[in-house]
């Protein structure tokens, strides 16, 4: 099954997980567009491009964050995963977890779990 926004894949070759999240220059710019007037799935759409695709760290925090901020679940626990993982900003990690639970995704009430756990380690740890 094709999907509609991806970009076109050689038929003589199976298609990778990266070319799965292709886009082409004009699919992108309709994405950006999308995601700058607000749409939390367009936006999310330009983050699994940068993960997958692209390997651009920045840009996929930056869409990530956008459809953070628009309410899209996934990346909201996405979000919360990356900044707990990186260690950069527990608290923050902490907020888009509760966000993403109090919007019904059940996985991030372990993962806020998990965040608070490290937050309470730090600050244990501190002289």
């Amino acid at each position: 099954m094709d999907k509609p926004d991806a970009a076109p894949a050689s038929s003589s070759s199976p298609i990778s997980g990266a070319q799965s999240y292709s886009l082409t220059d004009v699919q992108r710019a309709e994405l950006v567009t999308k995601a700058e007037a607000g749409d939390a799935e367009a936006a999310f759409r330009l983050s699994l491009y940068y993960t997958f695709a692209s390997s651009d760290e920045a840009q996929r925090t930056r869409w990530l964050t956008v459809a953070a901020k628009a309410g899209h679940v996934v990346a909201q626990h996405n979000l919360a995963y990356d900044l707990y993982m990186s260690g950069k900003d527990l608290a923050e990690a902490a907020h888009w977890a509760a966000e993403s639970s109090k919007n019904g995704n059940s996985e991030a009430g372990d993962l806020l779990k998990e965040i608070e756990a490290a937050r309470a380690k730090a600050r244990g740890s501190r002289p």
